[in-house]
């Protein structure tokens, strides 16, 4: 066989089978539909899917039983869908606004001491929260196994439903097709059903995690609230006389339907028995809980744990045959109303909790400690210790009594507290008072300066009686200190007195002034401050120079600025020989004429001063306003101005140099040396 014929057998029987598989491969079956197609989280999609199901339960014969009990089924099952989907809205709205209460919480308005029934219910909320937060849990993982379990139904049915599509095609008698296609449609709604439990469960899914979500907000804020609370709890007399009325009121009330039921003759419930022994186990509750807040010495202490021990061991003992007879699974356990049973486990359970909180409270939770009690006593002990005990005379009826005050620790410390925030206060106060007087153009700084420093030092003086009366500390208290204040006011303060009063003589006196140029001490600069020890001089380089104020007073001081702000200066240039003085005059002339700062009245001149060695010697002699410039920037001004007018003019300023004659009646000689030579003709 030749090539060519090969390939075309090849074709030939390719060919036929893709017509093979075309023909003989079934073709989807109008039920056999992808059951997780679509949406099924929208409650339209799930409406459509209920109304396509009841219109097919409408037009199905009565005959099919078993798709029409598949179809009510399938219907039911939506029903539930769209509960699902109510439900998590319900849980997503709780959930918004469980953490919109957290996140807006700010605390309790309300100021402390809170009572500790808050403390016990927001600790039964968090207990409470956590039991549903397991169950929460519990259900999660139930409801993952019951969505998988579900899945494993969907893809059985699924493929039950292929093969049976496949049955119907391929059976050559109608009767057997008819058959396959009956089951195949049986097989198809199963899986519908399965689909739509799968997107029920997956909602409920979704709920429930949105649910613990909800817990964990709610939890958050719990914790928040009890964080607020906690340390700061009492029992009041009047909140334990209402929880003791109510406890007597209702045990009268259980006792005599005890008495109205022996009346009868009819057998009384034993959970009345059971109520009777419940409440008189509260009211030693409660007092035992008042007790060991108001009494926390550790003797006490231990036996009101004993006793709560007690009562938690009765508590357990209670709940564990309640439990029992609600289980069916003790004697007697059928005269019992399961609503009651119910309600008395509920209530021992709450009475477990609060009898725990309370133990763990005296452990070292949240009520008072003989730990604390011994802090807050050490610590007002030392509030209260005695430093010094001052005499105080005083005069009763004419007789001279002498009595004794306590200067304690926390009187110091009040002192203290007034003296620092008085002394602020007369800080802003005096700085007021120097802003306000300085405005006044007819007040001088130094008067505004003696003004502020008076008002602080009187103030001062008046805040420290102020002080002493305040706290009740005698004058008299700083007698102690008597000798050591004579040593130091006859060495230590000898310079600062005569500070003081030099002070008050420039500032009376006003030999210097503030914004006054002066020369002291070899210092020169403007007076900053003058002030009642020391005054500041500033340089033109920013420098301060702290001088006391004897120095000013009994050395010599130049003062450029005490009459008057009008200053003189000179400014003193050398030409060369052979220069045109009136020339040289004019120019200078000129160059003060046109700095705008050189004055004119008084006019400045120019001084011929003398004949130098090498050059002619001027002087240019100006007046200048001290509170507009500096001499040293003026000076330099005209320095550059005149050099530039020489320049213009054809003046030479004269230059230091030196004339070298040679006598021509004398013989130059010259001498070389060998080492000069040797040095000279070495290699470099």
């Amino acid at each position: 066989m030749t090539h060519s014929s090969q390939l075309q057998v090849s074709n030939r029987l390719l060919l036929v089978a893709l017509v093979w598989l075309f023909t003989v491969l079934p073709v989807p079956f109008a039920y056999g539909q992808d059951a997780l197609g679509g949406d099924f989280s929208k409650k339209e999609q799930i409406e459509k899917r209920l109304a396509e199901a009841q219109a097919e339960l409408g037009t199905l014969p009565e005959t099919q039983a078993e798709l029409r009990e598949r179809l009510q089924q399938l219907a039911a099952l939506c029903q539930y869908h769209l509960s699902a989907v109510d439900v998590l809205a319900k849980a997503q709205s709780a959930r918004n606004q469980a953490a919109q209460e957290l996140s807006s919480w700010r605390g309790y308005t309300q100021p402390p001491p809170f009572s500790i029934l808050m403390l016990d219910e927001v600790r039964d909320t968090l207990a409470n929260l956590e039991n549903a937060r397991i169950a929460g849990e519990a259900q999660t993982r139930i409801l993952n196994s019951e969505i998988e379990a579900a899945r494993d139904k969907l893809d059985d049915h699924q493929q039950a439903e292929r093969r049976l599509v496949e049955t119907a095609q391929s059976e050559s008698s109608p009767e057997d097709r008819e058959t396959a296609k009956r089951e195949a449609k049986v097989e198809g709604i199963a899986s519908r059903i399965a689909s739509e439990q799968v997107a029920r469960l997956t909602l409920r899914l979704a709920a429930q995690r949105i649910e613990l979500e909800l817990f964990q907000s709610k939890t958050d804020l719990a914790k928040l609230q009890l964080a607020a609370i906690q340390g700061k709890t009492t029992l009041s007399a009047e909140e334990l006389k209402s929880i003791q009325l109510r406890i007597t009121k209702e045990r009268e009330e259980t006792v005599s339907k005890l008495t109205q039921a022996g009346a009868s003759g009819s057998p009384p419930s034993p959970l009345l028995s059971w109520k009777v022994e419940f409440l008189d186990l509260e009211k030693d509750f409660w007092n035992t809980r008042e007790e060991s807040i108001r009494n926390t010495d550790s003797s006490h202490r231990k036996s009101s744990l004993a006793s709560l021990a007690e009562m938690k061991n009765r508590v357990d003992d209670w709940l564990e045959i309640a439990k029992l007879r609600m289980a069916g699974g003790s004697a007697g356990a059928a005269e019992l109303d399961p609503a009651q049973l119910r309600e008395a486990i509920q209530r021992a359970g709450k009475m477990q909790r609060l009898i725990a909180f309370t133990i763990g409270d005296l452990e070292g939770g949240h009520l008072k400690t003989p730990v604390i009690d011994r802090l807050s006593s050490a610590a007002l002990a030392l509030w209260n210790t005695e430093l010094y005990l001052a005499e105080q005379i005083e005069i009763v009826d004419g007789t001279k009594t002498s009595t004794y005050r306590a200067v304690t620790l926390g009187k110091v410390v009040r002192l203290l507290l007034i003296l620092i925030i008085g002394w602020m206060v007369l800080r802003f106060i005096s700085r007021k008072t120097r802003s306000i007087i300085s405005r006044r153009a007819s007040i001088p700084q130094s008067g505004a300066d003696l003004a502020a420093r008076a008002i602080s030092v009187v103030g001062l003086a008046l805040l420290i009686l102020y002080g002493l009366n305040a706290v009740r500390i005698p004058l008299t208290a700083l007698a102690f200190l008597g000798g050591a204040l004579a040593i130091g006011v006859g060495f230590g303060t000898q310079t600062i007195l005569k500070n003081f009063i030099s002070g008050l003589i420039l500032i009376f006196e006003r030999p210097l002034r503030v914004g006054d140029y002066v020369e002291a001490d070899g210092v020169a600069g403007t007076i900053r401050s003058i002030g009642m020890r020391a005054s500041v001089i500033q340089h033109g380089n920013g420098i301060d120079t702290v001088i006391p104020n004897s120095n000013l007073l009994e050395n010599k001081v130049t003062n450029w600025t005490l009459s008057d702000s009008l200053l003189r200066h000179t400014v003193k240039v050398g030409v060369e020989y052979g220069s045109s003085t009136r020339d040289v005059a004019a120019a200078l002339i000129g160059v003060a004429s046109e700095h705008g700062l050189v004055l004119d009245q008084p006019a400045p001149e120019v001084r011929f001063e003398n004949f130098g060695e090498r050059s002619l010697e001027f002087a240019l002699l100006f007046w200048f306003d001290n509170r507009k410039t500096s001499r040293e920037a003026l000076s330099s001004d005209l320095r550059f101005m005149i050099e530039k007018k020489f320049v213009d003019c054809g003046i030479s300023i004269a230059s230091p140099q030196n004339d070298i004659r040679f006598d021509p009646a004398t013989t130059l000689r010259l001498e070389l040396s060998r080492n000069q030579i040797t040095e000279s003709e070495s290699p470099p």
